[in-house]
């Protein structure tokens, strides 16, 4: 009915790690098989050849288990595979012995051979398979020992087998009630307890089956009785241990989620970036499974809090939506990751984030089921960024709009106009003789009052106009949709009438006067061209005596309608080539060698004709376009530079920089371009200003100034004696050189005051230890007296009209060979290098 020792062999072979521990198992189990069956009384052939029966199982069974790979020795049983093996073992060894066995009972006992096969092979694969699980799980078993679970696991075993005792004991046909107890030690124990409770549960159907007790003793056929047992115990062993082992592989499962649920937790914890794990519900809707510490940090609330909502809900209304279109984008797999900038509520902190969505768990299908979502706190960047855009679109000094915003505040009212047949007024506001409280009162209390001003102007205006502040003391005021001019009338006088309290600055009354000028447009009118009409009118109204508002009129338009002109013309000019540089030489005064070009912008016009700056140069230093053709200039006066140091000509190229240009950021990398490009050395490179500028020079342009006199770049004050600059701004500006007005020149000869001039800046410039030149030479006499003064260097036509490049480079050639001499009254060139 049931035969313990295949089980036993199977395991003890299984135990044995090399061939000769085999064979000394299968000796072992031999001998110790046949001294049982001659001491129970069985026949001595019969009994030792028994004895090998044994054997066979154990031997064939650890074969076929370590012929699976997955078994090197005895241990426990671990997944349904491992069931599965050795189950084809316990098969595989019984059907060895059933046969052998069989073979044995016919030839020794006279038993049926089929029959004895049948017997043998049932009984001994399902004791192989039972008591092999049960001890494979001993070890198992022993490691329990002393855990929280083994008092709760000994009551579950005990109460399983009373409970199976009780009804082995009984003869109701109510065998299978053994199963419920087992279950429930299957599900709460474990395999290890499970494979025991099955073992011992089959001892026990087996012994009271053998005793003729039990459910099965109402069955009159002995082979009967031992089938039914039988299967009692393989129904028993197949239902508990595969329950017991999927229950393990369920909690191996749980665990392992839990440990990756852990696992991710800390892994969002330890990140420094806000971080929120987001799942699909039931309903498709977005629920936040988890967050980590950054994210409360960020939000200012608990984790709690902030798990189980919908994420939108914790973003303004824009940023809600942009969730709703990523976490939309990528269910539907449109994209495989989002990314963008949001804002928090300020229920939940308010902060703006770098925010990024991606997935990370999908469903067999494809479709995203489970988002990660990441976001770094931006916020002091985000106000930093508003804070730069409001830096380059207003005023620092008085909060309003500057230059660029205003005038994309005048392009949208004029487009607005096109399409309305509406009036646009724009008022140009001067404050009168600004300049003198500068002087008497110092920039703090200008500056105080420039406040002021802005405050009364934006007091006075409508909503939709535009106050802003596009120069030292000038404002401006664009008012779209007006009624017709007298609206801009009005609002001149009301900004006239705000004017006229006094403005308290510290312990002073201050009584500032305003002039505006106003001009008028509507649909197709050039922003430009309307600005120079309320230019216009401003210089009318100061023109008139100050302190009052004029309206633009017509009579005004001719000058304005010709500036228009030329700055149109000017922009072809530029764009077809037309300007072009010509140069005029610097001389040693002693030797009359040139030491120095100076770069002199001309326009020379489609008929061939030309032009002079003095033509131009105000519009075109007036408009945007000077700093192309300042470009343009420098560029082409530092490639000829480079031309002329090539073939052997020393000289040091002087560029002229107008105010537009030096206001403008970019003069630093602007040069290094140049000289870059070029390959022109910088210590050849001269940038002249005038002396008026110089009390613009500070802040951000000094430091240019400065980094280019390091560079090697030298720096020249033209015009110089023509203003009114404090010589402290020689002495703390980078100058280099100084070139004295033509003006004092031309009348120093007849002129005691003038000579005196001319001989008091050449003494400041030696004091300072800077080079001096005078400009407008025209007379051998003038030459004289500037030489005896100690000017070095000379300019003017004396020593040559200005010339383009070819011409000049052929007077160069001709001089430096000798085959041309001197005429015209101008003396001959010669090589020299810069001072």
């Amino acid at each position: 009915m049931a035969w313990p020792a295949s089980g036993v062999v199977v395991v003890w072979f299984l135990c044995c790690g090399t061939t000769r521990e085999r064979w000394w198992a299968l000796v072992v189990v031999t001998a110790i098989s046949g001294v049982i069956n001659q001491a129970t009384g069985v026949e001595p052939v019969g009994g030792w050849a028994f004895g090998l029966v044994n054997t066979s199982t154990g031997w064939v069974g650890a074969a076929v288990l370590r012929r699976t790979g997955r078994w090197h020795g005895a241990r426990a049983v671990e997944s349904m595979g491992d069931l599965g093996d050795l189950g084809l073992a316990s098969v595989a060894g019984a059907v060895v012995s059933a046969l052998s066995g069989g073979a044995v009972a016919w030839a020794r006992f006279g038993t049926g051979l089929w029959d004895s096969i049948g017997l043998i092979g049932f009984r001994n694969a399902l004791s192989a398979f039972v008591v092999a699980a049960a001890l494979l799980a001993v070890p198992t078993l022993i490691r329990l020992r002393g855990t929280r679970s083994t008092a709760a696991c000994a009551a579950l075993v005990t109460g399983a087998l009373l409970a199976s005792y009780l009804l082995m004991e009984s003869s109701w046909p109510v065998a299978f009630t053994l199963l419920p107890p087992l279950l429930v030690v299957a599900l709460r124990c474990g395999y290890a307890v499970t494979a025991l409770v099955v073992g011992l549960q089959g001892v026990i159907v087996v012994a009271a089956t053998a005793d003729g007790r039990g459910p099965f003793a109402g069955v009159d056929s002995p082979e009967g009785r031992v089938l039914l047992a039988q299967v009692l115990i393989l129904v028993l062993a197949l239902v508990g241990l595969l329950l017991s082992l999927a229950e393990n592989d369920r909690a191996a499962a749980l665990r392992a989620s839990q440990r990756d649920r852990d696992r991710l937790r800390d892994h969002m914890d330890a990140a420094l970036v806000a971080n929120a794990h987001v799942a699909f519900g039931a309903a498709g809707e977005t629920v936040v499974v988890d967050v980590n510490a950054a994210l409360e940090s960020l939000t200012g609330c608990r984790r709690e809090d902030l798990a189980g909502a919908d994420p939108e809900w914790w973003f303004e209304p824009t940023s809600a939506l942009a969730v709703i279109e990523g976490v939309t984008a990528l269910r539907s797999g449109a994209a495989s990751s989002w990314r963008g900038r949001l804002q928090f509520d300020q229920r939940f902190g308010g902060a703006n984030v770098d925010a990024a969505l991606s997935v990370v768990g999908t469903t067999s299908s494809g479709r995203a089921i489970e988002l990660n979502l990441q976001m770094i706190d931006i916020t002091a960047q985000a106000r930093a960024e508003q804070r730069l855009a409001d830096l380059a679109l207003h005023d620092e000094l008085t909060g309003l709009p500057n230059r660029a915003l205003w005038a994309d505040r005048l392009r949208i009212a004029l487009a607005e106009a096109a399409r309305t047949e509406g009036l646009v007024g724009v008022l140009y506001v001067d404050v009168d003789h600004f300049k003198q409280v500068n002087d008497s009162h110092g920039h703090d209390v200008g500056d105080e009052l420039l406040r002021e001003i802005a405050r009364r102007l934006s007091s006075v205006v409508r909503p939709e106009d535009t106050v802003a502040r596009i120069g030292g003391d000038e404002f401006v005021v664009v008012c779209p949709r007006l009624h017709d001019r007298e609206d801009g009338a009005r609002l001149a006088a009301r900004i006239q009438g705000v004017m006229a309290a006094p403005v308290d600055v510290g312990f002073m009354h201050l009584s500032p006067t305003l002039s505006i000028g106003v001009a008028f447009a509507g649909a197709g009118d050039d922003p430009r061209v309307v600005m120079r009409r309320a230019d216009a009118a401003l210089y009318a109204a100061k023109d008139e005596g100050r302190a009052r508002f004029e309206l633009y009129r017509p009579d005004y338009n001719a000058a304005l309608e010709r500036s228009a002109q030329v700055l149109v013309d000017l922009e072809r000019a530029h764009r077809d080539g037309e300007f072009k540089v010509f140069y005029q030489t610097i001389v040693d005064g002693a030797s009359g060698r040139p030491v120095a070009l100076e770069a002199l912008l001309r326009w020379q016009t489609p008929d061939g004709s030309v032009l002079l700056p003095a033509s131009f140069l105000e519009v075109l230093e007036a408009s945007d376009l000077i700093h192309g053709v300042g470009e343009y200039v420098l560029r082409k006066a530092c490639e000829d530079g480079a031309e002329l140091l090539m073939r052997g000509f020393n000289l040091a190229i002087h560029v002229n920089v107008c105010a537009r240009e030096l206001a403008r950021p970019g003069l630093l990398p602007g040069v290094r371009r140049a000289l870059a490009d070029s390959s022109l050395p910088p210590e050849h490179l001269v940038l002249e200003i005038t002396e008026t500028q110089l009390v613009t020079v500070n802040g951000s342009l000094l430091r240019d100034l400065v980094a280019l006199r390091d560079l090697g770049v030298r720096l020249a004050v033209d015009d110089f004696g023509t203003g009114y600059s404090a010589l402290t701004h020689l002495v703390d500006l980078p100058v280099d050189i100084v070139k004295l007005d033509r003006g004092f020149v031309a009348e120093m000869v007849d002129s005691p005051s003038a000579r005196a001039v001319c001989s008091g800046v050449s003494a400041m410039a030696y004091g300072l230890g800077i080079a001096a030149v005078a400009e407008g030479v025209e007379k051998a006499e003038q030459a004289e007296l500037l030489v005896a003064m100690g000017y070095h260097h000379l300019q003017g036509y004396r020593y040559g009209r200005p010339r383009s490049m070819p011409d000049l480079l052929a007077a160069l050639v001709a001089s430096s060979t000798g085959s041309a001499a001197p005429g015209g009254g101008e003396p001959s060139l010669e090589i020299g290098r810069p001072a």
